[in-house]
């Protein structure tokens, strides 16, 4: 049956839903994601199995909606953000989207690891998770487009949005390997991303800069697949 839309599922459905997800992250948390079964997170939610498999097939599909609902989070922080630049943006983004994953850290741990095998049905350069790569990617040329100081060249902002795009998966898997206290290692990379992004989109005026920027947008594409919408939204 697959996930189903929520927009088609009931308010008490919709509720069943989202009790069971919560339940299955923390079990994550709780037993390693590879640990937890479908049985787990039945018994846990007081559940029977068939009505786990009716909302979520697999554990892959409870994956995917964390990822989902970390876009649909960033998209609403996106609508509130006040104008600044790319560089601002980002690192604001970036730092709300850690905050927000900050008491996952160890279910984000666990669902990495599937989600680094291109081969998974999770893996964030397959296949199956190309729906939410455009999805995701379309909130970060958004990002670009909003700025004060957007590109005027459209094929310059979306080449833009794509880097953001892999940069952000990039500080998330820097953030999940990071050992150190209070992960301020990875606070000082956002800080140096900050300034490198500055950096770059000063530089964009630049023939050689610019022409380098869309050639490196266009081999990412090759591998991630989506992240380059052919339209700025």
């Amino acid at each position: 049956m697959g996930v189903e839309n929520e927009t088609q599922l009931s308010a008490k459905a919709q509720e069943t839903r989202q009790r069971i997800f919560d339940v299955a992250v923390r079990l994550f948390m709780e037993k390693g994601y590879e640990a937890t079964t479908m049985r787990d997170i039945a018994k846990a939610a007081d559940s029977s199995l068939g009505l786990i498999y009716r909302y979520f097939e697999s554990k892959d599909m409870i994956v995917m909606e964390v990822y989902r609902q970390l876009i649909q989070q960033t998209t609403v922080w996106i609508e509130a953000m006040p104008s600044g630049n790319v560089a601002e943006r980002f690192d604001t983004i970036m730092r709300q989207v850690l905050a927000e994953v900050a008491p996952y850290r160890t279910a984000w741990q666990g669902i990495f690891g599937g989600a680094m095998n291109p081969n998974s049905p999770i893996g964030v350069l397959g296949d199956g998770t190309r729906g939410l790569r455009e999805e995701m990617g379309g909130v970060f040329l958004r990002l670009v487009m909003e700025a004060s100081d957007a590109p005027k060249k459209s094929e310059q902002a979306t080449a833009l949005g794509a880097l953001l795009y892999v940069m952000h998966l990039l500080v998330l898997l820097f953030w999940i390997s990071d050992r150190s206290e209070g992960t301020r290692v990875t606070y000082q990379l956002l800080d140096f991303t900050k300034e490198g992004l500055s950096f770059i989109r000063g530089a964009l005026v630049l023939p050689p800069v610019s022409k380098g920027l869309m050639r490196l947008a266009g081999i990412m594409g090759q591998v991630f697949g989506g992240v380059t919408p052919a339209t700025p939204l």
